[in-house]
Parts: structure tokens; C-alpha cells; sequence
């Protein structure tokens, strides 16, 4: 991702709208602020009053009257302090809400290119450790923000009120906190910034670790791992440490100014009192005011940091929504009743983005509805780049695909990928039951269409020894199947969406040959309208189909049946004759 210099007033705007939502709550929220920092401000002037009337030995009506004062203030306080709890801190958590749904929702709209660019542990920081800085800026760091800023000038106003001449002597040391702000703001934002990136890291190496788990025990190297996680972690804790000690300086400063004014204030208005300048009262409330000052003062270094860490997450999360899928939507008023089975390249050529040479050169062919493809080739000849090119994962760079005699941009991306059954190499399980996977493109799938996708992906011995049949859980990326398995499994889910064009992208190679032919008549036998795309390297999965291509380094070099192209005596005779006599001396051992 774009690594953004700082933050901006733009990355706020962006924002903006999820603030606008809750508006009345948070004014409701900061009016209950603004009445408990009001009667806050009352407490002091109200002992001075107290203080000032009891040379003159007032009636204990009037002592209790100032009593039941002091009680309504603190009644008041209580209910402000509820209020602004609930309705600002309320807000927050609803802002990171609306953030993370809007997230997840953007997360699925970006491509595979964007994703083959990022860390998942990256990612996924930015979705909890960054969103979490953002919330607590929104509650805590505005609260703070607003409590610090309307205290410091309500104070200040009942200070010059009391003594404006002993107010501007006690402020005299205050401007240095200026120049504190203009002075570390820059670096602690930096530090902050460091702090999350490497946090950054080190969710990544823990989320890769996981996953990872079983090659980390095959080679023995979970004390090496423990050692690159410490190495990360010491790391973390001196960018940690680095941002502390700038607060370690900053903070205690701020504390030793205010120490100062106070000392100034004792001196020069204790000197007033005996002066009889100003009354005990008052010089008991001007004190009162200017130790109000502190936490404010303390409270605008807290707000910095949360401000610092917010905006920087923001930052980060804006990046992402800032970036969009390289694959355009079709143009509005798009055909959505296009039949796909028709297939045709016309010259399609092919470059993945940073790379200058062509992974498909020139490819022209054309397969009719109904028909099946075959795909060969040795690894990086373009087989599976062709598969994706059908499935929109990218767009030709020259040339055109059509299907269904439309421009496959023209198509709705989504109509095109319902009317795709597509089966990888290594294909995703997710972590629930059986059936779930199964169904996942087409959950209105009934229970006997269920057990007849089964019994074609060659799946029903398995499921029958399963504990709980197809509501068997199967675990993280379906760890607790066999790698046969797992490609039945996404077999049996491509094949239940009743596609009009099948992909099956070396699908078998976990398979013995004797269940793959099965497998394949059973396909062949279920779906005779669908248009079907089999890359293999075992060329006993493409014999039967109706065109076969051989591709080297981006072009087809040979195509025809399985017949013609064993007649010619080229590359597929070749790699047909080496894999039949290795399947001779397989069944001779």
C-alpha cells in the first residue's frame, strides 16, 4: 500500500460522514460535557463566597444554604458525566462499527492484484489495531479535547475576573508549552506512525506462523520462529520506548510549568492577601481555578498522543479505501442475460502488471457450447494465466475474449462468475462443515441435489465415513481432509451452481488415475451443455476432450483431439508416450 507522509485534512473529511451520522448524539453528549465542566468551575467560586462571609459569622441557614449548593453541584455532576460517557463514548464505538463494516465491504470489492500486494497481517492490523486508535480518538481524545479547551478558557477568564494583574504574573511561564507543541508534534508523530507499521509486522508473522503450522513442525523450526518473534517484539518495544521518552520529556515539562505558575501564585497573591488587595476568598478560588488548570493542561499531552495515533490510522485505513480494483465494472445497461457457453480468444495476449514479458502471446482459439477444452503445457506456459483471464481475475493487455459472442467486459462481473465453476490446484476450504462449503455459491440447494453432486466429485465413501456425514466440520482451510479430498470437496462445490462453463485447473492431482476417470465420466455424463476447460499435466484427464492445446511459453504450439496430436508425433505424442510407460512401470512395481 501507498505509505502516506502524514495526515491531512482530507483523510478527516473522508470521515466526516460517519461523524455526521451520530451528530445529535455526540451534541448531546458534549452539552452534558460542557454542564459538568460548568459546575466544576462553580465549586471554586462557591468557596469563596463561603470563605468570604465567615468574618462576618453568618447564620447556619446561610452555611447550610451554601451546603445544599455544593450537594446540587455534585448531583449535577454526576448526571453530566453519565451523560457524556454514554452518549460520546456511544458514538465512538458506533463510528468504529460503521468504519469496519464499510472496511469488510471495500476489502471485497478490491481484486486479486491488489491482494498479491499486500500482507494479510498488514491488513488485518489496519482493521483492529488501527480502527481501534481511530475510536479512541473520536471518544476519548475529543472528549479530552473539548473538556481541556472550554476548562483552560473558563478558567482563565475567572482568574483575570478575581486579579487580571496576578493572573498575567502566574502566566508568565505558559507560552513555553507552545513551544513545546511546535517542537515534539512532528517527531511523535513519525514515532507513533513507526509504532503501528511494526505492529503491522508482527501480526503478520503471527498470522503467517499459524497458518504455517504444519511445515514449521515438518522442518523443526519453531525455535527459530520464537527467535525471529523476539527479535520483532524488541523491536517493537524500542519504537514503543522511543515515542515514552518523548513524552517522558514533554509531559513532566508541562507538569513543571504548571508547578512554577502555582509557586508564582502563592508568592505574589499570598503577598496580595496581606496586602488586603484581594480577600481570602478570593485568592482561595483564584488557586482553586489555577489547579483546574492542570489536568487540562496534562489532558492537552494525552489528547496529542491520541490525536497523533488516531490520525495516523486514519491514515493507514484511508489508504485502503483510497485504493479500487484494477478489473472495471461493465458499463451500465450491460446484457445480464448473455449465454456463456460459447468461447472464443481472439490474438489474446497477456503481460502481469511489472513484468515486460508476455505470459500469453497471440492465443487464438474458439470452443463451442458443450464442448471441452484440454489444456497442457509445462509450468509457466500459461495455462492457469488463460483460466483467470476467463474468470476476470485480469484483463487481456491486447486482444479480445468473447463469450457468448459478447466482449467479456460487457459482461456483469458477477453474472460471469455465477456462470463459472471453477476448481484449483490447491483450493480454499473454509473452516465450517462440509455441506457449507458445498453449497456456498448456491445455498437453495436441496438435500437430494446435494447427494448427486457428491456421488458425481467421487465424494460419497468419504462422507460416509465422516462422523456427522456432510455436517462434518472440517477446520481451517479444511485441515482435517486429505489434499483428494479438499479438491472433491471444491470439485462437488463448482459443480452444485449447475455452471454453463466448468474450469478445472489441474483439479486432479491429488486423485489416482482410476478415480479421476471416474470422476470425469461422471462430469462429462451430468453436464453436457456446459462448456468445460481441463489444464493438466497428466494427459489422461484431457484425452477425451474435444480440442486439446498445448501451450509453451505463452503460445500455443500444437492443437487438435488427443488422436491427431498423438499421430503428429510432436510435443503431446511426446509427453503422452513418457507418461504411459511410467504408468506401465508404476503397475509392473
Amino acid at each position: 500500500m501507498e505509505r502516506r507522509k502524514g495526515f491531512t485534512l482530507e483523510n478527516l473529511k473522508s470521515f466526516w460522514p460517519y461523524i455526521s451520522k451520530y451528530r445529535k448524539q455526540m451534541a448531546i453528549g458534549i452539552a452534558a460535557l460542557i454542564i459538568t465542566d460548568s459546575m466544576t468551575l462553580v465549586v471554586p467560586w462557591l468557596i469563596k463566597e463561603f470563605i468570604d462571609v465567615l468574618p462576618e459569622k453568618p447564620s447556619s441557614e446561610l452555611l447550610l444554604k451554601y451546603v445544599f449548593l455544593l450537594l446540587g453541584v455534585s448531583l449535577f455532576l454526576v448526571a453530566g458525566r453519565y451523560g457524556w460517557r454514554v452518549y460520546m463514548f456511544g458514538a465512538s464505538r458506533k463510528i468504529e462499527f460503521d468504519i469496519l463494516n464499510r472496511l469488510f465491504k471495500h476489502l471485497l470489492t478490491l481484486d486479486r492484484t491488489w491482494y498479491l500486494k499486500q500482507k494479510t497481517g498488514d491488513i488485518m492490523s489496519r482493521a483492529t489495531n488501527d480502527l481501534r486508535a481511530v475510536r479512541e480518538f473520536f471518544g476519548l481524545g475529543v472528549l479530552i479535547l473539548i473538556d481541556a479547551v472550554f476548562v483552560i478558557f473558563a478558567a482563565v477568564g475567572m482568574m483575570s475576573w478575581i486579579n487580571f494583574d496576578l493572573m498575567l504574573k502566574v502566566f508568565l511561564p505558559l507560552p513555553i508549552i507552545s513551544f513545546l507543541f511546535f517542537y515534539f508534534v512532528k517527531e511523535i508523530g513519525k514515532r507513533h506512525k513507526a509504532v503501528q507499521e511494526h505492529l503491522a509486522l508482527i501480526t503478520g508473522q503471527v498470522q503467517e506462523n499459524l497458518a504455517g503450522i504444519r511445515v514449521l513442525h515438518s522442518f523443526v523450526q519453531e525455535e527459530n520462529e520464537k527467535i525471529k518473534f523476539a527479535q520483532l517484539n524488541n523491536e517493537y518495544i524500542n519504537k514503543n520506548l522511543a515515542v515514552t521518552r518523548m513524552f517522558g520529556i514533554f509531559t513532566p515539562t508541562m507538569v513543571f510549568i504548571m508547578g512554577v505558575a502555582a509557586m508564582i501564585s502563592l508568592w505574589m497573591g499570598g503577598k496580595a492577601v496581606i496586602a488586603g488587595s484581594i480577600t481570602l476568598g478570593s485568592f482561595v478560588a483564584f488557586n482553586g481555578y489555577l489547579m483546574l488548570l492542570s489536568w487540562p493542561m496534562m489532558g492537552i499531552g494525552y489528547v496529542f498522543n491520541l490525536t497523533q495515533k488516531g490520525m495516523a490510522a486514519m491514515g493507514r485505513i484511508q489508504d485502503i479505501f483510497s485504493s479500487q480494483p484494477d478489473i472495471k465494472p461493465a458499463p451500465e445497461g450491460a446484457d445480464t442475460l448473455v449465454e456463456l457457453g460459447d468461447i472464443e480468444f481472439q490474438g489474446l495476449k497477456f503481460t502481469y502488471p511489472g513484468e515486460d514479458t508476455l505470459s500469453l502471446k497471440g492465443v487464438d482459439i474458439k470452443i463451442s457450447q458443450g464442448q471441452t477444452l484440454g489444456v497442457v503445457g509445462v509450468i509457466g506456459s500459461g495455462k492457469t494465466t488463460l483460466a483467470q483471464i476467463l474468470l476476470r481475475f485480469h484483463d487481456p493487455t491486447a486482444g479480445a475474449l468473447l463469450i457468448g459472442g459478447c466482449p467479456i467486459k460487457e459482461i456483469p462481473l458477477q453474472n460471469l462468475r455465477d456462470s463459472i465453476g471453477y476448481v484449483s490446484q490447491e483450493p480454499f476450504l473454509f473452516s465450517t462443515s462440509i455441506r457449507d462449503n458445498i453449497v456456498l455459491g448456491r445455498v437453495s440447494a436441496t438435500d437430494r441435489e446435494l447427494e448427486e453432486i457428491v456421488r458425481i466429485a467421487g465424494l460419497k465413501k468419504d462422507v460416509e465415513r465422516f462422523p456427522h456425514r456432510l455436517d462434518t466440520l472440517i477446520g481451517e482451510r479444511g485441515v482435517s481432509l486429505s489434499g483428494g479430498q479438499k479438491q472433491r470437496v471444491a470439485l462437488a462445490r463448482a459443480l452444485i451452481k449447475k455452471p454453463e462453463i466448468l474450469i478445472l485447473d489441474d483439479a486432479f492431482s491429488h486423485l489416482d488415475s482410476e478415480t479421476e476417470e471416474e470422476i470425469l465420466e461422471n462430469i462429462q455424463g451430468q453436464l453436457r451443455q456446459t462448456t468445460t476447460l481441463i489444464i493438466s499435466h497428466r494427459l489422461s484427464a484431457v484425452r477425451g476432450a474435444d480440442l486439446i492445446i498445448v501451450l509453451d511459453a505463452g503460445q500455443i504450439i500444437e492443437q487438435g483431439n488427443h488422436a491427431s496430436l498423438v499421430r503428429a508425433g510432436g510435443v503431446y505424442a511426446n509427453l503422452f508416450q513418457n507418461q504411459l510407460l511410467a504408468r506401465e512401470m508404476e503397475i509392473l512395481l
